[in-house]
């Protein structure tokens, strides 16, 4: 990745708690099966993180008070494209800076 840049996407999706995170070498979407109840995610801060290389992204989201360390995170994965590698690296970075946070998985 030495000396290349790629854009990233961040998704607010309809001003709930719900970010999503992708990279622009991949097309991935939230597939509904893994999008949490809606009353679970007006609630809680809750982050897709749908590809690998996302973790930078995150940490922007943290820097502009987008996500906030004093509640927990919880990082919704797919089964594909490294998300579930990139969450476990925001997670690993959660605690370090002594947040709370849990990645979900999908069922099946």
């Amino acid at each position: 990745m030495c000396g290349k840049k790629y854009n990233f996407v961040v998704e607010n999706h309809e001003s709930k708690m719900l970010y999503t995170l992708t990279s622009s070498l991949h097309h991935e979407d939230l597939p509904e099966a893994l999008v949490p109840d809606e009353a679970f995610v007006k609630s809680h801060q809750v982050v897709a993180v749908l590809t690998g290389g996302t973790e930078s992204l995150f940490l922007q989201l943290v820097r502009q008070g987008q996500i906030k360390m004093s509640e927990p995170v919880y990082l919704v994965v797919t089964q594909q494209s490294n998300s579930l590698a990139a969450a476990l690296e925001i997670l690993a970075w959660i605690n370090q800076h002594d947040g709370q946070g849990e990645v979900l998985t999908p069922r099946g």
